[in-house]
């Protein structure tokens, strides 16, 4: 059966909201035509291109297997956070419709957000349990049916959800204990949750209609599927993507089945607690990217100056060096930035000096070294350090890694977690631009700067996108205009 999750994609204006402290410079405007585009316009055209299930959230379902009736699931009310205790339902389908992973089922309103129902496999809806528009649904109430097939839809046509239909909700997690970080501290290494077990080949398996039809196709046992919908539920997706480990005993086809490809191949060792602090990483913090186009003319002009008065023993100042200085500098315009989100949830840690993480090493052996108070330094002092790298696990505020070395335009960096925020920097490239002393004696329409690209990755609980924007505007500032580093 179709597994769901909520898709949270408008937040409604309220009086009650609570102020960003940045919120003066923020772009957006709270109106009701504004709220009528993006519900009627934006966010449709964005469901249509993408059609992808959102995340697994805390929601509840039952499949009930009866002689009286076909296959079916009862979808109860989802906890759409953890104070809801009721919301109001919108549906966006009807009786009968089929659906697909990715679809928009219903808009359900809590009292401080609308939040689309995203479906994560495929089926019809059966029934409808509340009507359209229903208020105040309690969490895990009985709204709706759902079947296998379209011939299953008639037979629910008088059906009524029954007490014992109603999925018990799942028991609360206990709290997170607060996390002991402090700047310039060795990152504590936590392993990702592990996915579901394979179920043994004895125990009932809980799987969608649609894979087990899947699996029975391609000859595949689901008790050897692990399963990533919600309870260890195996998906469709899961049966497509699963692929036969050495240790299975598993048979498929009547053949026993190698593990993995015959060709030859070499094992490459890797770091198992930084593999897992990237998937945790990515997997837990809400990331989103700001790109932007900096000239760095300027800064290689400045850059050539200071060097022609250095001595030979000297190692010189890059370019590389003045975006350091440049960001660590812009903190101090935006201070946000430079904060970690505090995991119980109680606030954002806000850090009073910018230690800079920056990756170095060779492909497929990186590592990183730390530039403590980067904010307080000179070019010369930030030039010994990237010119004498040492590699450390003390993990800092922010983090810069340096792809233009390898010709890379630009990346999107996956955020060192406590951090709140990481830069990528691509290449440098020469562009041709308009030239603003056009129109004087001999002066060209165009002219040929340097530019280079920069990415900018935010955690969204502690950077909204407006707080982003002005950090990369300080720092753009700092880089164009060098001559004010050195002030």
């Amino acid at each position: 059966m179709s597994n769901f999750s909520a898709n949270e994609t408008q937040i409604q204006a309220k009086s009650n909201f609570p102020t960003h402290p940045h919120a003066h410079t923020s772009p957006y405007i709270h109106t009701a035509a504004m709220l009528r585009l993006t519900r009627n316009v934006v966010r449709p055209a964005l469901h249509a291109l993408t059609r992808r299930p959102a995340p697994s959230s805390l929601l509840s379902q039952r499949r009930f297997f009866s002689s009286d009736l076909p296959d079916h699931t009862v979808q109860g009310m989802p906890a759409l956070s953890p104070t809801m205790e009721v919301g109001n339902i919108s549906w966006r389908m009807k009786e009968g419709d089929e659906f697909v992973a990715g679809d928009v089922l219903a808009e359900i309103e809590t009292d401080k957000a609308s939040i689309d129902f995203v479906t994560e496999d495929d089926g019809f809806i059966g029934k409808l349990l509340v009507p359209d528009g229903a208020q105040e649904v309690p969490v895990g109430a009985p709204i709706l049916v759902v079947v296998d097939s379209a011939d299953d839809v008639a037979a629910f046509k008088d059906f009524v959800a029954e007490v014992g239909d109603t999925p018990a909700s799942p028991p609360a997690a206990p709290p997170p204990a607060a996390p002991t970080y402090e700047p310039a501290a060795a990152a504590p290494v936590t392993a990702p949750p592990a996915a579901a077990a394979a179920a043994p080949s004895g125990s009932r398996v809980i799987a969608s209609p649609k894979a087990r039809k899947l699996a029975l196709d391609l000859g595949v046992p689901l008790h050897l599927i692990p399963g990533t919908g919600e309870g260890g539920r195996i998906l469709a997706a899961d049966v497509q993507e699963y692929t036969p480990s050495a240790g299975s005993a598993g048979v498929v086809g009547g053949a026993p089945q190698a593990a993995g490809s015959a060709a030859a191949f070499n094992t490459i060792h890797t770091s198992s607690d930084l593999a897992a602090l990237s998937v945790q990483s990515k997997r837990e913090v809400p990331h989103y990217y700001l790109t932007v186009d900096i000239s760095v003319a300027s800064a290689l002009k400045v850059r050539s100056s200071l060097n022609a008065g250095l001595g030979e023993e000297d190692s010189g100042i890059s370019l590389y060096d003045f975006i350091i200085m440049s960001a660590s500098r812009a903190m101090a315009t935006v201070p946000s930035v430079n904060a970690s989100w505090i995991e119980d949830g109680s606030g954002i840690r806000v850090y009073e000096e910018c230690d800079v993480n920056l990756v170095i090493g060779s492909p497929g052996n990186c590592s990183t070294m730390l530039i403590p108070g980067a904010e307080k330094l000179g070019l010369g002092k930030i030039a010994e350090h990237t010119a004498n790298p040492t590699p450390s696990s003390e993990v800092g505020t922010f983090s810069i890694v340096n792809l233009g070395m390898y010709g890379v335009k630009t990346g999107s960096p996956i955020i060192v977690q406590p951090q709140a925020c990481g830069l990528a920097i691509g290449s440098v490239e020469t562009r041709v631009v308009a030239n603003p002393s056009h129109g004087k004696e001999g002066e060209e329409m165009y002219k040929y700067e340097e530019f280079i690209t920069a990415t900018l990755s935010c955690d969204h609980r502690v950077v909204d996108g407006a707080v982003g924007a002005e950090w990369l505007q300080a720092f753009k500032r700092g880089v164009e205009q060098p001559n004010s580093l050195l002030i």
